[in-house]
């Protein structure tokens, strides 16, 4: 009888302590939102903003050439207005014009953003092709002019 709690106490903690072992030596899956840009143009970009209901969700720094960037960060709930991609030129001026349309309310978990900096023209104006998927399948893609 003693024998059979002795091995009975040592498969558990055994068991106990694997669990353990495996809990924090596995990751979970994230579900985050990722922004990532990237620049192959031939020259340094500008600092990128991207927005959503007037409101600033992250910036990725001015990238010099052939250089990406990734951030990922927790899922935020749209608001209305969709995506706004924005940056400011050489000249000072702002270019605010890439909006990517999103169903308000949804949630961004899951979600990538992808920009690619084609090109730098001398006063600072960019081209971005930029790529929006969603875990459903959903894909947006344009390039800005």
């Amino acid at each position: 009888m003693k024998k059979n709690i002795l091995i009975f106490s040592i498969a558990l903690v055994a068991i106990i302590a694997l669990a353990l072992v495996l809990r924090f030596a596995i990751s979970t899956p994230k579900e985050d939102f990722i922004v990532s840009g990237e620049n192959y143009s031939g020259q340094a970009s500008s600092e990128i903003t991207v927005s959503n209901g007037g409101k600033v969700i992250t910036k990725i720094p001015a990238l010099k050439n052939e250089t990406t960037k990734e951030i990922t960060m927790e899922p935020i709930d749209l608001k209305p207005g969709g995506i706004v991609v924005s940056y400011v030129d050489k000249n000072g001026k702002t270019h605010n014009d890439m909006q990517i349309d999103i169903t308000p309310g949804e949630t961004t978990m899951n979600h990538k953003l992808y920009l690619n900096v084609t090109e730098v023209k001398d006063d600072g104006t960019m081209i971005i092709d930029y790529s929006y998927s969603s875990p459903n399948g959903d894909e947006i893609s344009s390039q800005s002019n």
